[in-house]
């Protein structure tokens, strides 16, 4: 009889593990197919059909412009002092267009690489060669336009309308080409979801059947395995009891019986990986910084409760970080990133603060009561990012053959505010954390870098509770994107009394400029900018200030100037390349 449960266990076992990976295998075949699908079109055939859509933008605008440029010939001749500003903005537009070219290709022909499966039929076969084919028409179109701007500066009126129909009918055919070819990418985009949508159906369903019959297996099974494992659930139950009251030393010993030996095998693997997870839990309790241990520990309350203090957060991120993903050996990428975080983190907790979290390649940080005291924290902060500077300085230096000449820099955004500080997260994972506005505002500060060209940028609360320790040059009067007050921005440059006099000449130069910016009077203020500009390397802040007072003097901000510009684009580059 022992042998006939024994060959019928066997049998429903052998039966359970051949189903269980007969349906594993379907399920992950679906899966691999229905993400390849997903993938396709995420990753190369939106971005394809995205990067035409705004090439069309791009060319209907700059189509638009062309017609402002010839409206302006025929009124007021080809002398007319807003011609040159009108071509400058038609060279700005070839320049999104050429990107926004650039793009889709580079998509089109990562797709064929990378999934060539998709690439290789329908409406995607020779996608990348057709991006090749609308680039060079564009370019046909950016000759005919560079032609006609030519003909125009040299009084040849007769010959640039005959242009300027020539630019008009390259122009129609492309605009009607990139409309087929982005219907064709949505059809395609919509017919590939809707296959995966049918996909999906039927792999729930089919699972949901494997699952019902890997149920009535289960049952099965458990039937089989009942009157043999009393004894063992009971010694089992005695040495989990064991266990839980903390003798992560016990172990079972069912030699000679076969299947409940593995299970013995199998606690004892368990209690082993206990005592050894128990000691890596040890060791990883290392890892929080001891300011907020001690803390904890002399306050029974901060362990569960959080409260409102003014802090000061710091965010650093690092630039072209994901150029280096994809271009380093992870071998290599994780000697630096082990090099940077240290570079980013040890001036932190040199100057009295605490690091926050680590998000990706970003650095968070604060500073405040009960860590320092309640004047000082902006000032440690500030000192904290001028040391980060340097640190990432050395270590471009070192890295220098890695890096080469892609622009990795950091950007550091510091903010000080009301925050909630505490014990944050859930009954089973808490972190000692800040969130409030002002880590927000810390994240548009560091972004704002982007606009000006600068590395540390500060918040007016900032730059007023250290200014007796920190240089700063104040920059600029805002209202950035996503926020509905103004923001006065500061630019940290150096430590109290660690400014050249040089240094503070070219500072002393921008914020009177600044001023006479703020007060709407350009001609006092323009001078000054180019100075700013001519004196210590090129200033991109004191140029974007030249940019916008041009636009200004255009009307570009349909509003009564009143010293505070409101930056409606994310980054505000186009006032520089403008």
């Amino acid at each position: 009889m022992l042998r006939t449960v024994r060959a019928k266990f066997l049998g429903v076992a052998a039966f359970f593990v051949v189903w269980l990976v007969v349906a594993t295998g379907f399920s992950v075949i679906q899966s691999l197919g229905i993400n390849g699908d997903l993938e396709a079109v995420s990753r190369y055939v939106t971005p394809v059909k995205d990067a035409l859509s705004d090439v069309r933008s791009r060319q209907l605008e700059q189509i638009s412009l062309i017609d402002r440029y010839m409206r302006v010939v025929e009124n007021e001749g080809p002398d007319a002092p807003l011609l040159s500003g009108i071509e400058i903005e038609i060279d700005a537009k070839q320049t999104q267009i050429e990107q926004a070219f650039r793009k889709a290709f580079t998509s089109a022909a990562l797709g064929r690489a990378q999934a060539s499966g998709h690439f290789e039929q329908g409406v995607l076969l020779d996608l990348d060669v057709r991006m090749r084919e609308f680039a060079d028409i564009a370019a046909q179109f950016n000759l005919g336009v560079e032609r006609l701007l030519s003909r125009v500066r040299e009084g040849d009126l007769d010959d640039a309308q005959r242009q300027e129909n020539l630019v008009r009918g390259i122009h129609r055919n492309i605009v009607l080409d990139l409309r087929s070819e982005i219907l064709l990418l949505e059809k395609y985009s919509s017919e590939t979801v809707e296959n995966v949508s049918a996909r999906e159906d039927f792999l729930i369903q089919a699972e949901f059947i494997m699952m019902l019959a890997a149920v009535v297996i289960g049952i099965s099974f458990a039937y089989y395995l009942a009157q043999a494992v009393v004894k063992a659930v009971r010694d089992t139950t005695n040495a989990l009891n064991s266990v839980q009251s903390g003798k992560l030393d016990t172990s079972l010993d069912f030699k000679g019986k076969g299947d409940f030996a593995r299970l013995a095998d199998a606690f004892n693997r368990m209690t082993r990986e206990l005592r050894v997870r128990f000691r890596m839990r040890e060791r990883f309790g290392k890892y929080i910084d001891p300011k907020i241990i001690n803390n904890l520990l002399s306050q029974e309350t901060a362990l569960e409760t959080s409260q409102k203090r003014v802090m000061t957060v710091s965010v650093v991120n690092l630039t072209n970080f994901d150029w280096m993903a994809e271009h380093i050996p992870p071998e290599k990428l994780v000697d630096f990133l082990n090099d940077y975080l240290t570079a980013m983190t040890e001036p932190i907790a040199n100057h009295s603060g605490i690091i926050d979290n680590f998000v990706g390649d970003r650095v968070i940080g604060f500073w405040g009561p009960p860590f320092c005291g309640e004047k000082s924290h902006a000032g440690h902060a500030c000192l904290a990012a001028l040391e980060q500077v340097a640190r990432f300085n050395a270590l471009k230096t070192k890295y220098a053959d890695l890096i080469g000449d892609h622009g990795l820099d950091i950007r550091i955004g510091i903010a000080t505010g009301e925050v909630v500080v505490g014990s944050i997260g859930t009954d089973k994972s808490r972190a000692y954390t800040v969130v409030g506005d002002c880590v927000n505002y810390a994240n548009r500060l560091e972004k704002a870098n982007r606009i000006y060209g600068t590395q540390i940028l500060a918040s007016h609360e900032t730059a007023s509770m250290a200014a007796g320790e920190i240089e700063m040059r104040d920059l600029d009067h805002v209202v950035l994107l996503g926020t509905e007050h103004v923001v006065y921005l500061y630019e940290v440059l150096a430590q109290s009394g660690q400014l050249s006099d040089e240094r503070r000449d070219w500072r002393k130069t921008y914020e009177t400029a600044i001023a006479f910016y703020r007060e709407g009077d350009f001609d006092k203020a323009q001078p000054l900018f180019e100075e700013v500009q001519e004196g210590i390397g090129s200033d991109f802040a004191a140029q974007l200030m030249l940019n916008r007072m041009e636009r200004l003097q255009r009307r570009e901000q349909d509003r009564e100037w009143n010293g505070t510009w409101i930056v409606r684009d994310p980054y505000e580059r186009r006032d520089v390349e403008s």
